[in-house]
């Protein structure tokens, strides 16, 4: 009977092992669907984290939850008549799958996603005659927030593109893309004739990671969920017990309605205030700063392929709606020429689910930036925020050409 003891040790700890979140998706069909899913996640009886949050009728939400709790999620669905599908079996391989390139040395700087340290390292090297390195300040935990600023032909008073990465900490293919982009910019100008024209009519000011806390925490062991899958900034709420605010959901226009939660816990929590949060002081300072040479704002994130115009509180139509839309749609077309990639474009809050607080929301609505945006990147859900390495550079290549066409349709 000796060895009865560690082989039923042996059993548990294997299946523990196989134990595998999963991210289901499902689709509400009638109101009460809907207004059960939006109270899922306070439940004591099971944990889920959104990766798709329930907005409107008939529109993809998409849940990871662990295997453990998956039979209990599963019965209490179909006691509200709701089907769903797995629509990633085991997180976890994903997770593995997308650290199989890092450390690796082939394949180009493009191939694999890359820490912190990396990135801000790497734009060091792009800077040089027309690009240089800059500070938006320092962030809650006290790191760096490195921009680059890439000047074409000068000429007094010239538009400012911003663009911003990384504002989630788990989108890891945002500051990949933006990295992309940085690149073809600082490298090409002079020689491919579309990057000189797009440079020549507007400066660019690009911030690979916004937010750089959260981004490094999830470098801290990137096999850990726990880790991988941070989204929020890491401001510790003591009272609580609990980390992060959801800076995207912490900028002054629209800001504590619909789509932002008011509990620190929680994944959309909105901060205290508007701009509670020394990242966002950081961004808007600077960005006021430009007064009113800034022209063009980009906000990119995961997942959907969705290419956002405002407004994102309030699925109410801006001023300048059909003006935003076709620009949208020139990237959109633009961006399907390259690999048949589908974006969809409009407001976020039609298109995905209303959230306020949102970054474009508040460049549109107080600086007064026609041409502001948000954008989701690959793909639908098939990986979700763990898109394989090797879909870095199809990513970029796609989204640098939607960027061409929207900048070259923009009447500035």
């Amino acid at each position: 009977m000796h060895w009865v003891i560690p082989l039923t040790i042996l059993i548990f700890q294997q299946a523990l092992l196989v134990q595998s979140e999963k991210v289901i998706r499902l689709t509400p069909q009638v109101e009460a669907h809907l207004t059960f899913l939006r109270g899922l996640d306070k439940r004591d009886d099971i944990e889920i984290d959104f990766w798709r949050s329930p907005s409107y009728l008939f529109q993809a939400v998409d849940i990871e939850v662990s295997e453990k709790d998956l039979p209990t999620l599963s019965s209490i669905l179909k006691d509200h008549g709701i089907d769903f599908e797995v629509q990633i079996n085991d997180v976890q391989k994903l997770i593995e799958e997308e650290l199989e390139t890092v450390g690796a040395r082939s394949g180009g700087w493009h191939s694999r996603y890359h820490n912190l340290e990396e990135i801000h390292s790497k734009l060091i090297e792009f800077s040089g005659r027309m690009a240089f390195v800059l500070s938006l300040g320092k962030s809650h935990e006290g790191r760096q927030m490195r921009a680059i600023k890439i000047k074409g032909r000068y000429r007094y008073n010239k538009p400012v593109f911003f663009i911003q990465c990384g504002i989630h900490a788990r989108e890891w293919v945002s500051p990949a893309t933006c990295m992309y982009m940085i690149d073809q910019l600082t490298q090409k100008y002079g020689r491919d004739q579309s990057v000189t024209a797009l440079l020549d009519k507007m400066d660019f000011v690009i911030l690979p990671v916004l937010n750089v806390d959260g981004y490094a925490y999830t470098w801290i062991n990137p096999r850990d969920r726990g880790y991988r899958l941070w989204r929020k900034n890491r401001r510790y709420h003591r009272s609580y017990r609990c980390h992060g605010v959801d800076l995207n959901r912490n900028w002054g226009y629209g800001w504590g309605g619909t789509g932002a939660s008011h509990r620190p816990c929680d994944t959309t929590f909105r901060g205290s205030t508007p701009f509670s949060e020394i990242e966002t002081i950081n961004v808007r300072n600077y960005l006021k700063g430009l007064e009113g040479k800034l022209k063009g704002f980009i906000d990119f994130h995961a997942y959907s392929q969705m290419w956002f115009i405002p407004w994102g509180y309030t699925s109410r139509r801006t001023t300048d709606h059909w003006e935003q839309m076709r620009v949208a749609k020139a990237a959109s077309d633009a961006l399907r020429r390259v690999h048949g990639t589908r974006f969809k474009y409009g407001s976020s809050a039609s298109l995905l689910y209303p959230a306020s607080g949102g970054s474009e929301d508040w460049t549109y609505g107080e600086l007064g930036v026609t041409y502001s945006f948000s954008v989701e990147l690959r793909d639908t859900g098939h990986h979700g925020f763990l898109l394989p390495a090797d879909q870095i550079i199809p990513t970029g290549e796609e989204t640098f050409e939607g960027l061409k066409a929207l900048v070259r349709e923009m009447r500035v």
